[in-house]
Parts: structure tokens; C-alpha cells; sequence
């Protein structure tokens, strides 16, 4: 997998800070991965090689998560990181686009598939909600600040994925611990996160008054992915979000909750492929 040199670009409107990337493949059209809240790319690590031969995919670390820099201003949220996808498709002049975004990178997909139409061919939402129940958010930011506390080591931080996300599957439990964190200045192994990105969960980045207008106005092929074992999205929510979608379709994975690309897969792969070369409309971007 390719880090060009030439992708790592200072993020617009920002004071000089890296905005990673990262690419493989070759084809003549391009799927573009956007990962949640407090995570990285290396989510995609698993599936991006699995994408079929005609695509190129790209990787990204939003700002302040992963390998991208902190922004000096703490402008983080949904609004900032589709900025920086749009501003990335129109450097880089791409087009024939497919979006595959979890969670929170499903909420910055809809938004930059809104804004350019006529590059985006298809979108997948993984896990997405319109709102986040207070309990659950609760405990996402639990999470995120145990991890931002820190472990020992990378034994430690294994086993702490394996009792608090139990789900995970073994070959993405080895991508997660490889890649998600880094030595702080006391010698702790910490999330590869700027602290200040949970203000997204506190302003809630995905609310349904905000979001359903531009359900309603996406116009290309949209598959909805969904965890059986959700506590993000309920079966009720999902078939609510197809029927705000023109062309929407939904596909539940048995053996996965909210993360589904790291707790199941192969499911998920097959499902993503099988959508991508499916049947498509005659709108988006061609």
C-alpha cells in the first residue's frame, strides 16, 4: 500500500498540518474510505486490498486522528473533514467516486456527496445513525478516553480491545494494535488522537434534523450496512434512513455490532463488493 509523498498535503484553512493519506490500486475509478470517530484508517486495512481490480482506493486519516496532525485550532467535526475530502477530490480532479464511510465518515460521506453529484456513483454508510442515544454516547467517550489514558504496553491495550469489544475479529484485532497508538512523551502507549475531536460526540455530529434533508437528496445507489448487534442503529432507524433515500438498499451483518468492517469481516467485504458491481442507475457521475 502506497503513502505518496504527494498526498500528504497541509489540510485548507489550516496552519500547517499533514492530512495523511494513503493509496493502493490502480483503476480508472475511485473508492474513497472514511473511518469514525477516534479511530484511523487502518480500519480499511483489511478491506481495502479486497476492492475490486478497477478501483483505485484512497485512505484517510481525518485531522486530529491517525497519522494526520492536530489542527492548531481544534476545528474538528463534520463540517471541517468533508472540506478536506472535497478539497482532496477536486486536487486530485478525481471522479467516478464511490464513498465507503463509517459512522462518522458515513456522515461526512452524505455531506460531500451532496456537494458534488455528479462525482459520486455510490455511497455505503456503515453503521450510521441519525442521533446517538445518551447512553451510547456515554460510553464512546468512555472508551475513547481510556484509550487517550493510555497502556503499557501493546499486550495491555490487546486485552483491553478483547474485554471492552469482544466482537473484534482476530486478524483486525492485529491491524487495531499495530496501528492505533503511539509513544507519549512519559513513555505510555496512547491513541493516535488529538484529546480535543470529542467536542464531535458533545455538538453531536449527526443529528436527524440536520441530516434528513440531505437523505432525501442523495441521488445515487446507497447501500445502508448494518450490525445485527447494533446499539447505534436499530433495525427500526435503518429501514427509516432507506426510505428517506431515493435508491437506497440495506444489508445487516450477522456477526458484527457497530463496527462491523472489524467484527465481521468478510461479510462486509462480500456485501461492499457485490454493491459496487451490482446494477447501477443512470445518474452519478460517469
Amino acid at each position: 500500500m502506497k503513502e505518496p509523498d504527494l498526498l500528504h498535503t497541509p489540510a485548507p484553512g489550516a496552519d500547517q498540518f499533514s492530512f495523511h493519506i494513503r493509496e493502493c490500486g490502480g483503476g480508472d475509478a475511485t473508492c474513497i474510505l472514511l473511518h469514525g470517530f477516534g479511530e484511523g484508517g487502518y480500519v480499511w486495512n483489511d478491506f481495502a486490498p479486497r476492492l475490486p481490480k478497477n478501483y483505485r482506493t484512497i485512505i484517510i486519516d481525518f485531522r486530529g486522528h491517525g497519522n494526520s496532525g492536530e489542527d492548531p485550532t481544534g476545528n474538528y467535526g463534520v463540517g471541517s473533514y468533508s472540506t478536506d475530502v472535497l478539497n482532496l477530490i477536486q486536487k486530485y480532479k478525481l471522479r467516478n467516486i464511490s464513498l465507503v464511510g463509517h459512522s462518522l465518515g458515513a456522515a461526512v460521506a452524505l455531506q460531500v456527496a451532496a456537494a458534488v453529484p455528479h462525482l459520486v456513483t455510490d455511497l455505503v454508510l456503515v453503521d450510521f445513525s441519525l442521533s446517538t442515544e445518551l447512553d451510547v454516547s456515554e460510553n464512546i467517550l468512555s472508551q475513547f478516553q481510556e484509550q487517550c489514558d493510555g497502556y503499557s504496553s501493546l499486550a495491555e491495550y490487546a486485552a483491553w480491545i478483547s474485554a471492552k469489544r469482544p466482537l473484534t475479529h482476530p486478524r483486525m484485532l492485529g491491524h487495531i494494535v499495530d496501528n492505533a497508538l503511539r509513544e507519549s512523551a512519559d513513555g505510555r502507549l496512547v491513541l493516535k488522537v488529538d484529546r480535543r475531536i470529542q467536542q464531535i460526540m458533545g455538538t453531536g455530529s449527526a443529528r436527524a434534523d440536520d441530516v434528513r434533508p440531505i437523505l432525501s437528496k442523495i441521488s445515487c445507489r446507497t447501500l445502508l450496512i448494518r450490525g445485527r448487534g447494533s446499539a447505534v442503529l436499530s433495525k427500526k432507524e435503518a429501514f427509516d434512513i432507506i426510505r428517506l433515500l431515493k435508491d437506497g438498499q440495506l444489508h445487516e451483518i450477522s456477526h458484527a455490532g457497530h463496527a462491523v468492517m472489524v467484527e465481521d469481516p468478510d461479510e462486509f467485504a462480500d456485501a461492499v463488493n457485490q454493491f459496487l458491481l451490482g446494477p447501477r442507475t443512470s445518474g452519478g457521475g460517469l
